[in-house]
């Protein structure tokens, strides 16, 4: 039994090299992507990667559930504690400043050489814009106008992500700027920035 336990990684040990991974992604992109350089992010040899994986692909596996799992899907899950759906939107915008665009990035670049990972990327841009087409739709009722708002809005997120110049100030600008012309169009109104809830 101890010898069983020496073999079985701990969640810690994977997370380490996880989160590694993620950085490796935003400094490097997807090409530098590489056991080596993963390594020495952690700090750690190639024998301590190993026991935390078993091999390389079901290391990248579990990196792309996780950049799904913990960058995305949760970050959707807290918004779902904004009851009101025009704060929720609001709030949206904070999330989307959050997320980590530079991997994300690498991301979109290792969707189109992997098909698993496509999938994996495709759906969770999805789910995005439904969230985001169902907040619209609960502040404004239309669910063609809703669908058309998050689209758009989805548009800003991911052209954000591949631009070869990035400036989160102008997300935000970008984002907000849209979001006013929306409730505009709906007549309906805004909370102030500091009336809305802050993601942490």
């Amino acid at each position: 039994m101890d010898d069983d336990r020496k073999r079985t990684p701990t969640r810690g040990a994977q997370l380490r090299y996880l989160e590694a991974g993620l950085r490796v992604l935003a400094n490097h992109g997807h090409a530098g992507l590489k056991l080596a350089t993963v390594c020495e992010t952690v700090g750690a040899t190639t024998g301590s990667f190993y026991h935390a994986f078993p091999n390389w692909g079901d290391y990248t596996s579990a990196l792309i559930r996780y950049w799904r799992e913990e960058k995305s899907d949760r970050f959707i899950r807290s918004a779902r504690d904004v009851t009101d759906p025009v704060q929720r939107l609001r709030f949206l915008i904070d999330v989307a400043l959050q997320l980590p665009h530079e991997s994300e990035a690498a991301i979109r670049v290792w969707a189109s050489h992997d098909s698993a990972v496509r999938a994996i990327q495709i759906d969770a841009d999805e789910e995005r814009r439904r969230f985001i087409s169902d907040a619209y739709f609960d502040a404004i009722g239309d669910r063609d106008r809703a669908d058309r708002y998050a689209t758009v809005a989805m548009y800003l997120l991911v052209g954000y992500e591949n631009a070869t110049h990035r400036s989160r100030s102008a997300l935000r600008w970008a984002l907000e700027t849209y979001f006013q012309q929306a409730l505009a169009e709906e007549d309906l109104v805004a909370p102030t920035h500091d009336d809305a809830p802050v993601t942490q």
